[in-house]
């Protein structure tokens, strides 16, 4: 029985080698090289530099935006909130000098009291490093002034309005250095009703895309996009498919995917004019491609529709008339 079972086990093995080269042999050029991305991009050393990670608070679940180098890292609305550590690098191009801006917004229709605040706090790692033993500190907080009335207290120098701006700087050490869409052209200069012309139709594009399932055009749509997010954050192979390939085999292979139809979104434009988006005006804060799914419960087992989104930020390089994602 147990040398049975060696010859069972030995003739699972051959066959699932056999899928997994047939399936490889199946690949376009585009899918090919997209999944080969982890093999193409730079290996750094532990003490080339630095993997950086951001968490926010707020005392009161007013909206909150959050912005890396002008490019949108997250939205919170309708006390949406997540205090955990979410990795930054692919918002970082290179060492030197990242500005975060912070917009917090009143929702629930009353100016922000005194006693609102909220704080964000970094985390450095060296490449490799684990992630528990990252360096942790709180790098910003609301400011505050003397109440006018009691000079022993501290009000949120917000205190009044319905909106309040501010941001912050840190210095970044990382071994890339990334054009992304620095070099790109700038949007601002197109007519508003072509620009939103253009990026109307990339997302259509897009949601057509996987809904026909063409993976060569999807991945060589991405593959940039996804090249720079790979290298930025150090990943390794297994990283690589689980933040990346499954996400759109997912989106991809998934039967319970139904997309909705584009529609009531607005245009949004970022890093400094060159990144424009469509992003949907009735879940604020979220992307304009929108489907229904079900997903698994991996602890319990257990079934539940989700709304997802898929967001997507666009630039058009230099010289090219077409708006291709860069994040």
């Amino acid at each position: 029985m147990p040398y049975l079972k060696y010859i069972v086990l030995i003739f699972i093995s051959v066959l699932n080698l056999a899928c997994q080269s047939q399936a490889k042999q199946h690949m376009g050029p585009n899918e090919k090289k997209f999944k080969d991305i982890p093999n193409t991009i730079i290996t750094y050393k532990k003490n080339d530099g630095y993997a950086y990670y951001l968490s926010s608070n707020r005392s009161h679940f007013e909206a909150m935006e959050i912005y890396i180098n002008n490019i949108p890292f997250k939205k919170y609305y309708n006390g949406d909130n997540s205090a955990v550590m979410h990795p930054i690098n692919d918002y970082i191009l290179q060492s030197g000098t990242q500005t975060v801006r912070i917009k917090y917004i009143s929702e629930s229709g009353m100016p922000f009291r005194v006693d609102f605040s909220s704080s964000m706090d970094i985390m450095t790692l060296k490449i490799g490093q684990e992630f528990s033993l990252g360096k942790r500190h709180t790098i910003y907080e609301t400011p505050t002034i003397t109440n006018r009335d009691n000079p022993d207290y501290q009000d949120f120098a917000g205190t009044g309005l319905m909106v309040f701006e501010d941001q912050f700087t840190f210095d970044a050490e990382v071994p890339y250095h990334f054009t992304g869409w620095t070099e790109s052209q700038d949007l601002t200069k197109l007519k508003p009703e072509l620009l939103e012309k253009k990026i109307v139709s990339t997302y259509q594009n897009i949601i057509d895309i996987l809904k026909q399932k063409d993976r060569e055009t999807l991945y060589g749509m991405f593959y940039q996009s996804e090249f720079e997010k790979t290298q930025s954050k150090y990943y390794k192979q297994e990283l690589f498919n689980k933040f990346s390939v499954k996400g759109f085999d997912f989106v991809l292979e998934d039967p319970s995917v139904k997309f909705y139809p584009l529609e009531n979104y607005e245009v949004k434009i970022y890093g400094g004019g060159k990144v424009v988006a469509l992003e949907s005006t009735t879940d604020k804060g979220e992307s304009a491609i929108r489907f229904d799914a079900t997903v698994t419960d991996r602890r319990t087992g257990d079934k539940f529709e989700v709304i997802s989104n898929m967001k997507v930020y666009c630039h058009m390089p230099e010289g090219s008339n077409t708006l291709v994602p860069i994040r």
